[in-house]
């Protein structure tokens, strides 16, 4: 599994229309008088997954090794599978105090993480990772925990500030991490890839590109529109139940621009022990999974780090919970997606914001 798809499974959203190779440019103006518009396309492989980086504009004023360094500059902090990491450090039985810069992402992701634990009643948690690996949802055969071992591992996942650790300005660029229980760890894969398409985007804007188009591992951030002012149209998956397919088939399309987009699903990756099937989202208070009928939450924001988290979170607390959450929370401006079962038939639910979106 890779390295970022612990906590929940990302299912793709898919765009339509596009036929991609690695990088290819497509003049889109026939005007001899004006220079062509161009459609510039990245691909590339990161984090255990795919990226795509798609611009329409007369030239290209980045070069694909930026996009590169800020990659790896982002698992150089925050990657649990680079063992020198800041995170895998800080996940390290034998973690000191440590002080780093401000504008460390690292950093960016305790203060996200922060707002949104508090906002989700502690539900999204960043320290779920013992209770994903006690699971063995990084395993290929995983297994249903003894009570004793889900109540021990408990002992050490609470993200509130100030339990298990905390971090404090200590000057003006830079803030200090303390970690009072060793075996207290993080992972911020709900929520990093998500963080990064924002990255890129932005990155991708700040050299005056406005008609851009972000992906990886199926997050999404949309800027603009492409030639002729034709919105963004995006596909997102039905829900087919199934471990192993890889066959996609389009529950519905959105025609969408300046959206940041981020779908999460738990039809695909379970497992099933004595008649009863199990989920990999793990509910951090209990370390068992929530039973409800939602399968599929797709989240449009301005921000692709919300929409990753709150898709996560939002399959956690199920359809009913959701609707409630979402009117009780107008200030964050979701508007949402949901797939969910009812009496064994696919349902779906827009709110009123998505369904302007709908082509």
């Amino acid at each position: 599994m890779n390295q970022w798809g612990r906590m929940l499974l990302k299912i793709k959203l898919l765009p339509i229309g596009f036929f991609f190779s690695l990088i290819f440019l497509v003049s889109c103006s026939t005007d001899s008088t004006k220079q062509s518009i161009k459609l510039y396309t990245l691909q590339g492989h990161s984090q255990g997954t795919t990226y795509l980086i798609q611009v329409y504009d007369k030239e290209l004023n980045f070069q694909s090794k930026q996009i590169d360094s800020i990659l790896t500059a982002f698992d150089h902090d925050l990657s649990t599978y680079i063992g020198s990491s800041l995170i895998s450090r800080f996940n390290q039985i034998d973690f000191t105090d440590t002080v780093i810069e401000m504008k460390s992402r690292f950093v960016k992701m305790l203060e996200l993480s922060d707002s949104i634990h508090e906002l989700s009643n502690g539900l999204f948690d960043p320290s779920v990772k013992p209770l994903i690996d006690l699971w063995g949802f990084d395993q290929t055969a995983p297994v249903v925990p003894l009570k004793s071992s889900i109540d021990s591992v408990l002992n050490f996942v609470s993200y509130k500030r100030n339990k298990h650790f905390k971090f404090t300005q200590s000057s003006k660029d830079s803030v200090k991490i303390i970690k009072y229980t060793p075996r207290f760890q993080l992972d911020f894969n709900a929520i990093a890839q998500g963080y990064t398409v924002d990255l890129l985007l932005d990155f991708i804007k700040s050299k005056g590109h406005q008609n851009v188009y972000v992906e990886l591992g199926g997050e999404l951030a949309l800027s603009g529109v492409k030639i002729e002012n034709e919105k963004w149209r995006i596909g997102v998956e039905a829900p087919i139940e199934n471990n192993f397919t890889t066959d996609q088939v389009i529950q519905k399309v959105f025609s969408i621009t300046d959206r940041r987009i981020a779908t999460s699903g738990n039809y695909r990756k379970y497992f099933i022990s004595d008649g009863e099937k199990y989920a990999h989202t793990i509910n951090p208070k209990t370390g068992h999974q929530n039973r409800h009928d939602l399968l599929s939450a797709t989240v449009f924001s301005s921000s692709c780090a919300l929409s990753d988290a709150y898709a996560t979170f939002f399959m956690l607390i199920g359809l009913v919970e959701t609707k409630a959450f979402l009117k009780s929370h107008p200030e964050l401006g979701l508007d949402v997606f949901l797939i969910f079962d009812e009496s064994n038939t696919y349902k779906t639910f827009l709110s009123e914001g998505a369904r302007a979106y709908l082509d």
